[in-house]
């Protein structure tokens, strides 16, 4: 029983070993490939999100900025534009289509109540800005 164990824990050793040797892991295993900056597309790609930009072109220059942030990850200035574009971007946006930020009421109906009648709809509230105060501006004197 003995002459079988041991040769039986010597293969199985060695075939872990051999194993954990080959794994991503190991000490034998390929190094990975460092990520290395691409600079110079990194400016290119600023220039042309500067243009565009400059152009009031922004989901044009957003996407350019966004390739350069890919291209060097570590560039403050690229990220800086991105960031910037990003904001324009989206109030161009907001522009076309007003409803982003001031959406309509729901369509969905009210859900009945547990006696089967349909519940009183809420009174919609005026802003705050269109309630009356009874406040008026006699003379603007200007700040």
């Amino acid at each position: 029983m003995k002459k079988i164990v041991i040769p039986f824990l010597l293969i199985l050793s060695i075939l872990f070993i051999t194993i954990f040797m080959m794994s991503e892991s190991g000490p034998l295993a390929q190094e990975k490939k460092l990520f290395i900056p691409d600079k110079a597309l990194c400016a290119r790609m600023i220039r042309f999100g500067k243009q565009a930009y400059m152009r009031g072109r922004y989901l044009d220059a957003k996407e350019y900025f966004r390739k350069a942030v890919q291209a060097d990850p570590t560039s403050m200035t690229a990220w800086k534009y991105y960031d910037l574009a990003t904001i324009f971007a989206l109030a161009e946006k907001v522009e076309k289509n007003a409803s982003l930020i001031a959406p309509d009421v729901s369509q969905r109906p009210f859900q009945t109540s547990e006696g089967g009648k349909p519940e009183q709809a809420p009174t919609p509230v005026k802003p705050q800005s269109q309630q009356d105060t009874g406040f008026t501006i006699v003379d603007d004197e200007g700040c």
